[in-house]
Parts: C-alpha cells; sequence; structure tokens
C-alpha cells in the first residue's frame, strides 16, 4: 500500500507520456475528436498526479523531473502537429529543444536547472502560440496573428539561449552559486525567522503553493537578476520577501467589496503597513517601501519609480506564470478537502488572535 501511494503520481505523469504519440498521431491525420479527448485526459492526468502527491505526501525529485518531462514533451508533441500544418513552427520546435538540451547539461554537471525569468515568460509566450496556431487551423483568417506569434517566440527563444549561455559562464564554479545562497539567506534570516512569517507557510498562493513558498522564490529570483545588473539587490531581496504580507488570506474572506477594494488593488499597501508593524523602519527603508507598494503595477494606481520596482513587478508576474495557465487547476484546488482543512486551522487561529487583541484594548 505505501508502494501504491509512493508511485500512484508518478503512474499517472508516465502515462501522461504514454498518451503523446496517440495526440501527435490523431492531430496529423486530423482526429480532432481524438485529439481532443486526449488532450483533455493528459490535462486531468497533470491535475490529478499533482493532487497525489500532496494527498499522500510523496513529493520526488523523481516526480518532479518526471512531472517538467511530460509538460516539455507534450509541448513538443503540439509543436509537430502545428509543423505539418504551418512550417514556419519548425524554427520553435528546434530553438525548443536546444534549450532542453541545455537544461539536461546543467542538471548532468550541476546537478541543478536555471530558473531564469525571462525563460518562464518564453514558456508562457509558446503555450499562447501553440493555442493560437491550433485556432489558426480552424480560422485561416488569422494567419497574420499567428506569424507575429511566432516571430515573437523566436525572439524570446534566442534572448533565453543568451541567458543560459550567460548563466554557464558565470556559474563555472560551485563556490559562487553557495556564495550567493549563502549572501541571500543572510539578507532575509532576520524576516524568514519570524514567527509571523513563518505562519504563511498555513496562507495559499497559486495552484496549492503557500505564500511564503512563492514570495521566497521571487525574493531570490530579484537577489539574483538584480545582483548582476548592479542593482539594489539587498533591497530587492526584502522587498520580494514581504512584498505580500499582507495580513490575512484573501480566499478566505466572504466581504464583499467595491472592484478598486479588492485584494489585488490594496494588498500591497498592505503588506507594507504590515511589514512596518512587524520589523519597523530599521528593515523597511523609503526604498524598499517604494519597491513593494508598486508591485501590483497596472493594478497599483501608483507607477514603480525605479529600475527595482519594475524587475519586482515583473518577477512577481512570471513567477505567478502557473496561474495564468491553469486557471481550472486553480479552481479545483480551491474546492478539494486540504483547502477546507487549511482554510479551517487558519480561520480558527486569525479568531483566536482577534480575540487576544479585544481583550487586551478592554483591559
Amino acid at each position: 500500500m505505501n508502494w501504491m501511494k509512493k508511485n500512484i503520481p508518478n503512474i499517472l505523469t508516465s502515462l501522461r507520456i504514454l498518451a503523446i504519440p496517440i495526440i501527435i498521431y490523431s492531430g496529423i491525420t486530423n482526429q480532432y475528436q481524438i485529439f481532443l479527448s486526449m488532450a483533455i485526459m493528459v490535462a486531468l492526468l497533470d491535475y490529478f498526479d499533482g493532487f497525489f502527491a500532496r494527498y499522500f505526501q510523496s513529493v520526488t525529485k523523481l516526480g518532479a523531473t518526471l512531472d517538467a518531462v511530460a509538460d516539455k514533451l507534450l509541448a513538443i508533441s503540439l509543436l509537430v502537429i502545428l509543423i505539418i500544418k504551418k512550417p514556419a513552427f519548425f524554427y520553435i520546435l528546434l530553438l525548443e529543444c536546444i534549450i532542453a538540451l541545455l537544461n539536461i547539461y546543467f542538471f548532468i554537471k550541476k546537478k541543478t536547472n536555471p530558473t531564469l525569468l525571462i525563460g518562464k515568460i518564453k514558456t508562457w509566450l509558446i503555450f499562447i502560440t501553440i493555442i493560437i496556431g491550433f485556432i489558426g487551423i480552424v480560422i485561416p483568417y488569422i494567419t497574420s496573428l499567428v506569424n507575429i506569434f511566432i516571430i515573437l517566440t523566436v525572439l524570446l527563444q534566442i534572448i533565453t539561449l543568451i541567458g543560459y549561455i550567460f548563466y554557464w559562464r558565470v556559474s563555472q564554479t560551485t563556490h559562487e552559486i553557495k556564495t550567493d545562497y549563502i549572501e541571500f539567506y543572510k539578507i532575509i534570516e532576520p524576516i524568514i525567522l519570524e514567527s509571523e512569517f513563518q505562519r504563511r507557510k498555513e496562507y495559499p498562493h497559486h495552484i496549492n503553493e503557500s505564500v511564503y513558498e512563492h514570495v521566497i522564490r521571487v525574493a531570490y529570483d530579484c537577489y539574483k537578476i538584480g545582483k548582476r545588473l548592479n542593482m539594489d539587490y539587498r533591497s530587492l531581496a526584502i522587498a520580494g520577501l514581504l512584498h505580500d504580507f499582507y495580513e490575512k488570506p484573501w480566499q478566505y474572506s466572504k466581504e464583499k467589496k467595491p472592484l478598486l477594494q479588492k485584494h489585488a488593488f490594496t494588498h500591497a499597501k498592505e503588506a507594507v503597513e504590515n511589514s512596518k508593524k512587524y520589523f519597523g523602519s530599521d528593515i523597511i527603508t523609503p526604498k524598499i517601501e517604494s519597491i513593494m507598494v508598486t508591485h501590483m503595477f497596472p493594478l497599483n494606481k501608483k507607477i514603480p519609480r525605479n529600475r527595482e520596482a519594475w524587475l519586482l513587478t515583473l518577477v512577481d508576474k512570471a513567477d505567478s506564470i502557473d496561474f495564468i495557465l491553469h486557471p481550472v487547476t486553480l479552481f479545483k484546488i480551491f474546492r478539494h478537502k486540504e483547502y477546507n482543512q487549511k482554510k479551517q486551522k487558519v480561520l480558527t487561529r486569525l479568531k483566536k488572535k482577534s480575540k487576544k487583541k479585544n481583550s487586551s484594548k478592554k483591559s
């Protein structure tokens, strides 16, 4: 039974990979009913392998690698189908294969996969271009739009390749990478060890990811990119870590608010105020505040005023790409049992906290 629990997610991911030849065949032979059915099945398998991995607490490096391979093979198979219909998609496929080989090289030689901001944007654009490409098969009138997206995707892939080559040159020694991790941790240590910050592990964010996980990834990406571009990377690391340090999980609120008072429009300012409350002006400097308060631009009224603020705005959006790519998964996750259990746990804690505040005010 334990073996089953541990391996069910990997079995489901393997089924996704085995389904890819059928998807290619049905797409090439214009059997669109089979093609659509298989695409839906792969999407469901994608959801359930992640669900069972979390439910059985069997998230492994093998599972994460298989999942990445399945996603990459699916993208390549869809491109193969589109190449038959429109040969210009060959350039996207060729460049994506080169990027995949570079990823394999990094994994074998460095035991790590480089994460580049431009690479995340590139992946997002590829899937949009694939969708538009299939729409173009049905509606030939948008051929010009398809061509524009192919050109944009190829340009972004070339920039990504240059980024990988630059990363390879910089990471020739593991010492520099370790030094970066140590320096980054020293910057964020006073914040990350704070009990109130640790509670963000209970706050849901995107695709069953906690706020804690999201902000650490954003902070480290901002730190790395800021350091490479000679920006104020220390302020970027802190601002990235606290940019979503709002008080309550917005998903749990039943209060109806006007559009401009909803979470997306207000939480940047709330995060600044909450950060000042817990960490003070010694950590939350005017510059860090200016970086944090505009990170939701263009939903913010304020426009980012410096390079660091623009970088956090872009990195936050790039690191939240899964939210855009998988809205159906997000909806399902917010309904399942695990989510409701987390919700009840956090709500109970917040009620206790509110009662303590009220009792201290009365006394």
